[in-house]
């Protein structure tokens, strides 16, 4: 894969697991934003370390680890406040 190619599909997955991330923080968004932070990490490492970017990287790792925060923080409220 040349530079070019590597670093359209690197934008592509960042860009996408960013904005999933942030359009739908407590869904499936956050899962896909991990999912692209590591493919675009393999694309990254393969590339010889040579692609712009990088700190796109840890922002797509940042947005999916807080949406599945908010689903344990939320699940946590549900099951400590429930009536019983």
């Amino acid at each position: 894969m040349d530079k070019l190619s590597a670093q359209t599909e690197f934008n592509r997955l960042t860009n996408r697991g960013i904005v999933l991330g942030y359009v739908w923080i407590m869904g499936v968004g956050s899962v896909i934003s991990l999912i692209s932070a590591y493919q675009a990490k393999k694309i990254f490492n393969t590339s010889g370390f040579t692609l712009e970017g990088k700190s796109r990287i840890t922002k797509c790792n940042i947005i999916g680890i807080a949406g599945l925060l908010v689903w344990v923080i939320a699940i946590a409220i549900i099951i400590l406040f429930r009536k019983k």
